[in-house]
């Protein structure tokens, strides 16, 4: 961890605590740094356009309240059982999380390493679309998974993420979260957060050789507001910031889904997608697939995680994950 990312997380963690002020001193010893490291580190993201005042005799303190995505944060926040099993790669900003992540598996990092950062500049989702993920709002986040699993199984990661992302969130800010087949989450019927899982396979054996869990979530709303196209659908969990929200989110997230993982029945998590499913009942458009451009009624999810559908000459059709996406009507 840089110099300057580390008295950012300790200004965090002093203005968290309600005894702001934190001398240069102290922050030399804390960090083993210089002075002279402590007052450039300040002046660095001051530049950033970190509020910090300086005091003679008193020292720093964060004149906003700022919510910092930090190592120390993160690994705070986890499970006991997983602070010594996750390794924590953070950034402040990078091209894509899952890019990133992917690149450490091919270097053979360990399962549950896990890359977050504060802002993608190459985000994206499902078929290559782009992902909105402005610095400083939001939770965007990718980890390592390396199960001795056949490659259909694998398909289920997607949707075991996304119910611990739903736990996580439920847990954090109440409610009850839902998805949107296959990936997306919705809170008060807004999209909250998207999830984009990517495998690689062994050639010999025809299984996985790992797969990279993406997660995207909207903590705070970006300043200006969303993009126009997404402004209609698009939501967030918290109108200010809190001190060291985001890192409880991310850290939550992964919380649940070791939970989810190392059940002794990983399957054990269907009949809780099942219920948060947001389509069942809906009227949808299917717009790709065998059933593009038709009008159906959704029935449910099947066991098998496929969206049970009903068309309008009274056909019950399974749409596998993957081959469709779809628009809400009503």
């Amino acid at each position: 961890m840089s110099t300057k990312q580390a008295v950012l997380e300790r200004l965090v963690r002093a203005q968290q605590t309600g005894d702001a002020w934190v001398s240069g001193e102290q922050l030399a010893t804390d960090l083993g740094v210089s002075r002279t490291a402590v007052w450039k580190a300040v002046s660095t993201l001051k530049e950033d356009g970190v509020s910090i005042e300086a005091v003679r005799n008193r020292g720093y303190a964060l004149r906003e309240t700022l919510d910092s995505l930090g190592e120390e944060g993160i690994r705070r926040c986890l499970s006991p059982h997983l602070r010594t099993d996750v390794r924590l790669v953070v950034k402040q900003q990078t091209g894509s999380t899952n890019d990133d992540a992917k690149e450490l598996a091919e270097a053979g990092a360990p399962e549950f390493t896990c890359v977050v950062c504060d802002e993608q500049t190459a985000g994206r989702g499902r078929r290559g679309r782009p992902f909105f993920s402005l610095g400083d709002t939001g939770v965007y986040l990718s980890f390592i998974l390396r199960p001795s699993w056949p490659l259909e199984r694998a398909s289920m990661i997607t949707s075991a993420a996304a119910c611990a992302v739903c736990r996580a969130l439920d847990g954090i800010f109440g409610g009850f979260a839902q998805v949107k087949w296959v990936n997306d989450i919705y809170v008060d019927g807004r999209k909250v957060c998207g999830i984009l899982t990517e495998a690689a396979t062994t050639l010999e054996s025809g299984g996985l050789s790992y797969a990279v869990v993406g997660i995207g979530v909207n903590v705070y709303e970006p300043e200006g507001g969303f993009p126009e196209h997404l402004a209609s659908r698009a939501g967030v969990l918290a109108e200010q910031k809190e001190p060291g929200l985001r890192s409880r989110v991310a850290a939550g997230i992964l919380n649940e889904f070791a939970e989810l993982y190392r059940a002794e029945d990983f399957e054990g998590f269907v009949p809780e997608y099942q219920k948060r499913s947001m389509l069942t009942g809906r009227t949808v458009r299917v717009e790709a697939g065998e059933l593009n451009g038709r009008t159906v009624r959704v029935l449910g999810i099947g066991d098998d995680l496929s969206l049970e559908v009903l068309t309008q000459d009274g056909r019950v059709e399974r749409i596998r994950a993957g081959e469709v996406s779809l628009r809400v009507l009503s």
